[in-house]
């Protein structure tokens, strides 16, 4: 009993000393102790209206605190979407953007039949797209800062491409999602993003676009040392799909030029390991590829030296003179 009693006391003395704005009150309903400045109105209804005030007065802090009390607290209310997405729009005013984006990203996933899901999306996008070209940061020393945050752009589009690949968005997402990899010198995750556009989004207004940067990623991805000569076979091919399918493109002249970059890189892998069996003395295998040089890839600087070679090895006796017309 006394026990009881003491445990009493000493309640009663911390609720006695604690600050006035911290003060707590018995709820016989739960049967808990509360504070009434962290509950809820006493409908969504009404919080809602309490927090839109607040957004309304731009006073966004406690905006943004009061729409996420709202979906804390009634998450099934019909208001919890809207209040979903105005705290996403407190962010945006408070330059939070990152912020902003995951706050639209759980209305995205709870929320994904309420009306407020289009808009969520359309300020993802937007938000992505500013981290892809670089967004205002706040001021440091009242110098203004533009900072590209490439991989949160990548994760923000990968997420609209995830979660709404058919809305008016899927395309231009995944798009952007290449070009953000490509721009991070990723060239084998660009690619298989633009493939994917390619072949998922056949009516889309980018399609030439994708066409050629897949060509490009599959050209950048050949030209490293650790990439074999199938992949510049593979970009070889594209570049003349391109060239083939899109003869009036603005892209012409640079798929043209990357057509031949890729055809030069060809031959001269061609002469290489021509010249190592030259120099292991199996004239024969050397000599076609040589030849693979001159019949096609004529166009080339390299042709012009495995005809030299070919010919010093005809006169050397190493192989067959060639017929005349072959």
């Amino acid at each position: 009993m006394r026990g009881s009693c003491a445990l009493l006391v000493l309640i009663l003395s911390l609720i006695g000393t604690a600050p006035a704005s911290a003060y707590w009150v018995w709820t016989p309903k739960t049967g808990k102790w509360i504070n009434p400045k962290t509950q809820p109105k006493d409908s969504p209804d009404e919080q809602l209206t309490y927090a839109t005030g607040l957004y309304e007065a731009k006073d966004y802090r406690r905006a943004v605190r009061e729409f996420l009390r709202l979906v804390r607290h009634y998450p099934k209310a019909a208001q919890a979407p809207d209040a979903q997405y105005f705290a996403g729009q407190c962010y945006e005013s408070l330059q939070q953007p990152y912020q902003a984006y995951v706050t639209y990203k759980k209305l995205i996933e709870t929320y994904p039949y309420s009306g407020r899901f289009k808009d969520a999306i359309t300020r993802s996008y937007a938000i992505g797209e500013s981290f892809f070209n670089g967004v205002k940061v706040r001021p440091i020393q009242q110098v203004p800062l533009a900072v590209p945050a490439l991989d949160k752009a990548a994760e923000i589009f990968e997420q609209i491409v995830t979660q709404a690949p058919y809305s008016e968005y899927g395309d231009k997402a995944q798009f952007k999602l290449g070009q953000t990899h490509r721009k991070l010198g990723q060239y084998g995750e660009a690619l298989k993003a633009f493939e994917k556009l390619v072949q998922e989004y056949k009516t889309s207004p980018l399609l030439e676009e994708a066409r050629y940067n897949t060509a490009f990623c599959a050209k950048a991805l050949s030209l490293k040392p650790a990439y074999d000569q199938e992949s510049t076979d593979q970009a070889i091919v594209w570049f003349e799909e391109f060239i083939d399918s899109h003869p009036g493109s603005e892209l012409l002249a640079d798929a043209e030029q990357s057509l031949q970059q890729l055809r030069g890189h060809k031959a001269e892998s061609l002469f290489t390991i021509a010249e190592f069996y030259a120099k292991q003395k199996k004239w024969t295998s050397a000599a076609l590829y040589y030849r693979r040089i001159v019949d096609h890839y004529a166009d080339t600087p390299w042709a012009g030296q495995a005809v030299a070679r070919l010919t010093e090895l005809e006169q050397a006796g190493r192989i067959p003179l060639a017929r005349a017309g072959s």
